[in-house]
């Protein structure tokens, strides 16, 4: 029998149906199933409309004060507890917009979240880089080094790094295509000679299928393993991308274009990654006046471009008609356009990057429009 959820219905089958109907369309869906069995392990026998405020409070202190699985010594972390806190508040809303529970209240808006600690600052000194490579070099599995290399050679993340093909490998053009990112969108990374020489190498290249063979918890086990056994503290595999977005930084690249490499949407988020080594700033306190050819002309090629937008009944799509593989989609025209937006400056940077001068804009009225629901907008990248 079919089940369906109620004000009524006690927190644990609706969790169920959440899962079933909501989480399973996430890429976050595995690590949701973790979450939703914490909340129902506590919170499950409580009835959907009875929870207020002061049963969520208690399920948030007792999480709080749980031990760390894998070091009993520390607590869960508090940003473990605020994203069960923030499923539990969109399985709230869920039910309030699309499930028919429109006098629900939300009792999680109400009460005080736990505070984020700061973001992690580690970062490998020269002589752990060194160590770690070294380390690497001998690991027995070779995958190992070349993951290492990549990841601080071009700051993807550890799961693009294993979700790497051959196929998707651009040897001419010395970059990698991520067809899917944590935001959602595709990025064309750039490959540094290093990262190149690894691939191309120290790898054995094919012409299709993944290239590393590691799934995620098996290269978290092995790097446990691995930096245990080098005798460094507190490093995390993620710390590498930490220093490879610095280090990108004090190489002389603008935020603008390592937020390109990176990823990242927000010059907000990028910033808590650039911990500079301070001994280097020093010498741009003073720096020598530098011919005016020399200067960068970054700015001069971030020019606005025609954009051909299209509003159909139940999606809007932007297409830029000097950029053939540029198109987003978005529910509505603002969403689509800052979507174009973002992806626009992502790729004229990327072109920059390689050595390509970006295309000159089109003249708007040289541009034909597929429909009569089209339209030209110009859009700036910045």
């Amino acid at each position: 029998m079919l089940f369906i959820p109620t004000p009524t219905s006690k927190l644990k089958p609706i969790l169920e149906y959440y899962v079933e109907t909501v989480s399973i369309r996430k890429r976050s869906y595995k690590t949701e199933v973790y979450r939703i069995k914490a909340l129902s392990s506590l919170l499950g026998d409580l009835v959907f409309n009875e929870i207020k405020p002061i049963h969520v409070v208690a399920y948030r202190d007792k999480r709080l004060a749980t031990p760390h699985p894998r070091d009993s010594t520390k607590t869960l972390a508090t940003s473990t507890v605020k994203l069960e806190l923030m499923l539990l508040s969109h399985l709230f809303t869920t039910a309030i917009t699309e499930w028919g529970m429109e006098d629900l209240i939300n009792p999680v808006e109400k009460i005080r979240k736990p505070k984020a600690p700061p973001g992690r600052t580690r970062r490998l000194s020269p002589a752990e880089e060194k160590k770690v490579l070294r380390g690497a070099w001998r690991h027995p599995n070779k995958e190992v080094y070349a993951i290492i290399v990549l990841a601080l050679e071009t700051a993807m993340r550890q799961g693009e790094i294993l979700s790497l093909r051959w196929e998707n490998i651009s040897w001419q053009k010395r970059t990698v295509l991520l067809p899917l990112t944590k935001n959602g969108d595709p990025r064309e990374v750039p490959l540094s000679k290093a990262a190149y020489d690894i691939l191309r190498n120290h790898m054995t290249p094919l012409s299709e299928g993944r290239v590393f063979s590691y799934t995620s918890n098996g290269l978290k086990s092995s790097w446990r393993i691995f930096v245990k056994g080098l005798g460094i503290d507190d490093l995390h595999f993620h710390d590498l991308r930490h220093c490879a977005i610095s280090s990108l930084l004090e190489r002389g690249l603008n935020a603008i274009e390592v937020a390109s490499i990176s990823g990242h949407k927000s010059m907000a988020m990028l910033k808590r990654y650039s911990h500079l080594m301070t001994y280097k700033l020093v010498a741009k306190l003073d720096p020598k006046p530098r011919a005016k050819k020399d200067r960068p002309i970054l700015r001069d090629h971030l020019r606005a471009y025609p954009a051909v937008v299209t509003e159909y009944t139940h999606r809007v799509d932007v297409d830029f008609p000097d950029f053939i593989d540029l198109r987003l989609s978005g529910k509505t025209a603002d969403q689509a356009i800052e979507g174009a937006q973002a992806n626009l400056l992502r790729k004229v940077v990327t072109l920059l990057c390689d050595g390509t001068v970006p295309p000159e804009p089109s003249p708007p009225d040289t541009i034909c429009l597929p429909t009569h629901k089209s339209r030209i907008e110009i859009i700036s990248p910045i």
